[in-house]
């Protein structure tokens, strides 16, 4: 129970950047349009996460800040696990845009169909704004 206990106020602590973040993950596509300020360009990704996220209630934000401070793919699963249950199920960042409740190989294809689904969803918001955009 300490160490979720740990593991818990290290996820919370990493949550605390996920403003910051949030567009990290988003650069899993490449995006170019000619004359755009890299101002520009995150503020068109951050409002593009958002509506990805909308559009799909996934958000791998928790996950991938997670994932890149190196933390262990089980503690992943088992702090979101524990924050699912904490907070009824209705946090999209718990839920389905993260480990939560991940048991079984379906479950796994369960959360890479969901973030296929956030990828296309956030290429079509660039693609609407003018971006070319790659993955």
């Amino acid at each position: 129970m300490k160490r979720l206990s740990r593991a818990l106020c290290g996820v919370a602590v990493l949550m605390m950047t996920a403003g910051a973040a949030s567009v990290a993950h988003a650069q899993a596509l490449l995006a170019y349009k000619e004359g755009v300020s890299p101002e520009q360009e995150q503020r068109d990704r951050a409002a593009c996460h958002e509506w990805a996220v909308q559009q799909t209630n996934f958000d791998p934000t928790a996950t991938f800040i997670a994932q890149e401070a190196g933390v262990n793919t089980r503690t992943i699963m088992r702090v979101t696990t524990a924050l699912n249950t904490a907070s009824g199920g209705t946090d999209p960042r718990w839920t389905a845009g993260s480990f939560g409740n991940t048991r079984t190989s379906a479950d796994v294809r369960r959360l890479n169909a969901l973030y296929a689904s956030y990828l296309r969803a956030g290429a079509l918001c660039l693609e609407g704004r003018g971006y070319v955009v790659t993955k």
